[in-house]
């Protein structure tokens, strides 16, 4: 799926969460849609307006952007970011 498509969803190792140290990537819910981010303490990517704007390499940016964060601030496994990351599209062209 591409950048301004993906939902990522995470708990940090801080996050009260069932989830903790998790992080996951899928497609915005629509409405009336059950969510597949319930669980998560966080969500973050195509779940900004200013990001499903986004294309072109400022849309790859912020998927570089969002992995940085996850991995250094959030502390998340730099392996299961990758793996939840490859699919998106402009990280999948990459690194995949």
């Amino acid at each position: 799926m591409k950048a301004h498509e993906a939902l990522i969803a995470w708990s940090g190792w801080d996050d009260e969460s069932t989830m903790r140290g998790q992080v996951a990537v899928g497609r915005i819910v629509g409405e009336g849609e059950v969510s597949w981010t319930d669980g998560y303490a966080n969500t973050g990517g195509a779940s900004l307006e200013a990001r499903r704007r986004m294309r072109g390499s400022e849309s790859t940016m912020g998927v570089l952007q969002d992995f940085h964060y996850l991995v250094v601030e959030e502390r998340l496994d730099p392996e299961a970011v990758h793996n939840a990351f490859l699919a998106i599209d402009e990280y999948a062209e990459l690194f995949g």
